[in-house]
């Protein structure tokens, strides 16, 4: 069952039918009647619903996808929790807060298998970086550089999911964050304009982040949103990714030489889908986009965001219960500069 029938909501929807030996989607969901109807119709889906629960009360999934505003994330979380769903599949970013982010961790518990669509690396352009560096490629990763020009709720969770996965899925000890810029606030992701910083990795690696206004230009205007890097040094080469300009790299192998290679434009939902319907099927195989994975992302870019409102390093996991961390460094910061997009529909 898929709640949330826009652009992002579709493309949940191409994911489960492109496995159809795992999944049925049985029903649609959408407060907009005439967008879950036309979608309705393009997917040749008979059953659609104006309100979730009805939805879930009436046709009982095992699986709830849902592809909504994030303001309402915790909302839906609660109501597939409480039907009984044995998985549940949404969009990123798992928050808008971190004590929102920790309610959804803690109601999914072990009981529910939740999944955030971290989508990028899918694609074949990051998982070529991933082997090479796997292969010890580029010997022992000592830094890991990661931009992206939209804001970090945008696509910011998506660049620490990748660099936290590229970068042997090491765990993030502490981080030094700054912050610019209001008016992100503005949007229905609502963030500072720009956020930058250093994470201590577990592995004695180095990872630094610049997400928003401020981020390098790998590409022209027209790719902002494929505009997403992520570069990692190791004492015998470097490895490069760019969402939408391909792979570079130069390993012990290429003796010098520097090899490159295309991007991988197909959709990565079929393959997160496909991860999670072998989750279900082993609880072994659990997925690489997991709650508690993703919470640990979330909670670096939560963590810089602090570091940034109280000037000082911020150790992780975040103690304690801090309040409207990204409300009160917006009341903090003075204005600032707007990207230079509109968000997709």
């Amino acid at each position: 069952m898929l709640v949330g029938c826009g652009a992002r909501g579709e493309s949940h929807a191409q994911g489960l039918l492109a496995n159809p030996d795992r999944f049925e989607l049985v029903a649609l969901c959408d407060r907009d009647a005439e967008r879950v109807g036309g979608l309705a119709r393009k997917l040749g889906i008979s059953r659609c619903y104006s309100d979730a629960e009805a939805m879930l009360t009436a046709e009982r999934p095992a699986l709830l996808c849902f592809a909504t505003p994030p303001a309402v994330r915790l909302e839906i979380i609660r109501l597939g929790v409480r039907h009984g769903v044995a998985a549940i599949a949404f969009e990123k970013p798992l928050a808008l807060s971190l004590s929102e982010a920790r309610q959804i961790v803690e109601l999914c518990g072990d009981t529910v298998k939740a999944v955030v669509c971290h989508q990028l690396k899918h694609a074949g352009h990051w998982r070529h970086v991933k082997q090479i560096v796997e292969s010890g490629g580029i010997g022992k990763v000592r830094c890991l550089h990661a931009t992206a020009r939209p804001s970090m709720l945008r696509v910011g969770t998506h660049l620490v999911d990748a660099m936290l996965w590229l970068g042997a899925e090491s765990r993030a000890l502490a981080v030094l964050g700054q912050a610019h810029g209001r008016e992100a606030y503005r949007e229905d992701h609502p963030c500072p304009d720009h956020l930058a910083g250093v994470v201590e990795l577990a592995s004695g690696a180095r990872g630094f982040l610049e997400i928003g206004s401020l981020a390098p230009r790998n590409l022209d205007d027209r790719e902002f949103w494929g505009d997403v890097a992520g570069t990692l040094w190791g004492d015998e080469g470097y490895a490069r990714v760019v969402l939408g300009g391909g792979w570079e790299a130069m390993t012990r192998q290429s003796h010098g030489r520097v090899e490159s290679g295309p991007p991988d434009a197909s959709p990565g939902e079929p393959e997160h889908l496909r991860l999670l319907a072998d989750w279900l099927d082993d609880s072994k195989r659990v997925h690489p986009s997991n709650l508690r994975t993703t919470y640990d992302g979330f909670e670096i870019l939560m963590g810089l965001a602090l570091s940034s409102l109280e000037r000082r390093r911020v150790e992780l996991p975040i103690a304690g219960a801090p309040e409207a961390i990204l409300e009160r460094l917006r009341d903090a910061l003075p204005g600032g500069a707007r990207a230079v997009a509109t968000a997709p529909s």
